[in-house]
């Protein structure tokens, strides 16, 4: 039976040979003001890469696309800048074109086929401003 109760106590020891667990006591820090002990200062981030030489930006202007339709239009003139109202010139375009061959084929053939040529409805428009003279857009009735 000594083998046995050797075998007992190198299991299960003695309890005055088991290390008895500390006390465990939180320690509680102010997170919202620096450490009160000096020594327990945090090291100061540093600046590990030199400054870097950027080449100077480009700024880039986006002009606002206009979209134009067949009848004038109240804007703000992008080159002289002042509030106008655009002139419109009426070109004759590919939808005149079409229109007077169509009629062409339906043997309109004694002046009705230029009709399309004298409406305005037919035509595109190029918008132009009054003040500077400069070319805005245009509208196209085809294409």
């Amino acid at each position: 039976m000594s083998n046995l109760d050797d075998v007992k106590s190198s299991i299960y020891p003695d309890a005055s040979s088991v290390p008895q667990p500390q006390s465990y006591q939180p320690q509680t820090q102010n997170l919202g003001h620096p450490p009160q002990n000096p020594s327990m200062n945090t090291p100061q981030p540093t600046n590990q890469y030199p400054p870097q030489n950027h080449p100077p930006q480009n700024v880039v202007y986006v002009a606002e696309t206009l979209n134009f339709g067949p009848r004038p239009a109240q804007l703000t003139c992008p080159h002289c800048h002042q509030q106008i109202q655009t002139r419109v010139d009426y070109t004759s375009g590919l939808l005149a074109w079409l229109i007077c061959g169509g009629c062409v084929l339906f043997g309109c053939v004694l002046g009705c086929c230029l009709i399309p040529f004298c409406m305005d409805d037919c035509k595109d428009a190029e918008h132009t401003c009054p003040a500077c003279k400069s070319y805005l857009g245009s509208y196209k009735r085809i294409g």
